[in-house]
């Protein structure tokens, strides 16, 4: 075993001087206390139970076959899936269904699926359903509990051959606990500055007679904590020298060819009269600036999620039109060698 469990305070043993910090962070996996975990050795074959073999020759991004490869390239997407109570719970998850179409596509059984802001876990779940490692960074003790209620039997069913590993702390750090060359492939979205500090609870000034998405809207997220290292409680610019720094540490812990997604919302900040901030274009720069390559563009269409509302009056002298999809914004670590 790589690593020993503790899921109570008994049987604590000093740590060597050069864990000494690490012992502070709480890792999490299935619900259990993590007291040591070398995660140079996460997938190594001593430590797993014998699994279904894959017809793959290890050089492969996926196993999907040529339909399938056809059929997942849409650059318009729509995502559905049960939102389950600890989705529902944290209040900005992305669907499992969107996580399972990206992991698909850029890993294959085996790999080490990771996300530096794990939120509840979507990402995780999905990618161990899936028959692949996963290992999350999320910050707020909230959420880690949520994560640790397990796998949802409406997402499917759990893998107990592959690990699902949390570690509690800020995604500024993940370089004091991942190797370099670590990630296979990288999925997350992340917080949005302080945008939810921002957002009032009705945000639109007016709903109207007959609007058939009335039902389908959700409660509005809320701030996720007020813990300094929050990147949700820092200023518009102080985020983005963040993300860049971030994406920097990122970099470092993917190995070579890896793919990075991030699902992105730009927003308004009527508050400092900012018509648009476009989120999505500013962390395009700073992933470009730390090294990735800029590889792919998705719009994920949330219209038939979100309640349409009434920007301003009929008259008035300004529009705004419903800011109804995300963008799903996909980066490469290239090859050594590699021109595009």
């Amino acid at each position: 075993m790589i690593f020993k469990t503790l899921a109570t305070t008994e049987h604590k043993t000093k740590l060597p001087p050069s864990r000494e910090k690490e012992d502070n962070v709480p890792i999490w996996e299935n619900g259990e206390l993590l007291r040591l975990i070398d995660f140079d050795k996460l997938k190594s074959p001593e430590n797993k139970k014998e699994v279904q073999k894959t017809a793959l020759n290890g050089d492969e991004l996926n196993d999907l076959n040529g339909s399938e490869w056809t059929l997942h390239g849409k650059s318009v997407q729509t995502f559905s899936s049960p939102i389950t109570e600890k989705r529902r719970t944290h209040g900005a998850a992305f669907p499992i269904a969107l996580a399972k179409h990206f992991i698909k596509i850029y890993s294959k059984p085996d790999d080490i699926v990771f996300d530096p802001f794990a939120g509840a876990g979507t990402t995780l779940d999905a990618a161990n359903i899936l028959r692949r490692h996963s290992i999350g960074i999320e910050l707020n003790g909230d959420f880690v509990k949520l994560f640790n209620q397990g796998i949802d039997p409406k997402d499917g069913k759990p893998n107990r051959d592959y690990r699902r590993i949390v570690i509690q702390d800020s995604a500024m750090n993940v370089s004091n606990h991942l190797p370099a060359g670590t990630a296979d492939f990288i999925l997350t979205s992340p917080p949005y500055a302080n945008l939810l500090n921002k957002i009032r609870e009705r945000f639109a000034d007016k709903d109207f007679a007959g609007n058939t998405y009335k039902n389908q809207s959700r409660k509005l997220a809320k701030p996720y904590s007020k813990h300094e290292e929050d990147l949700g409680n820092a200023t518009y610019e102080e985020y983005l020298l963040k993300m860049q720094e971030l994406f920097l540490s990122l970099f470092k812990t993917a190995k070579q060819g890896t793919y990075n997604v991030w699902v992105v919302r730009d927003y308004r900040d009527t508050g400092n009269h900012i018509p648009y901030i476009s989120l999505h274009s500013d962390l395009m720069q700073a992933a470009q600036k730390a090294g990735w390559k800029m590889w792919d563009m998705i719009i994920w269409d949330q219209s038939n999620q979100r309640k349409l509302v009434r920007l301003g009056g009929n008259k008035a002298r300004r529009y705004y039109f419903n800011i109804g999809h995300s963008f799903i914004l996909v980066f490469r670590k290239n090859m050594k060698s590699e021109k595009f």
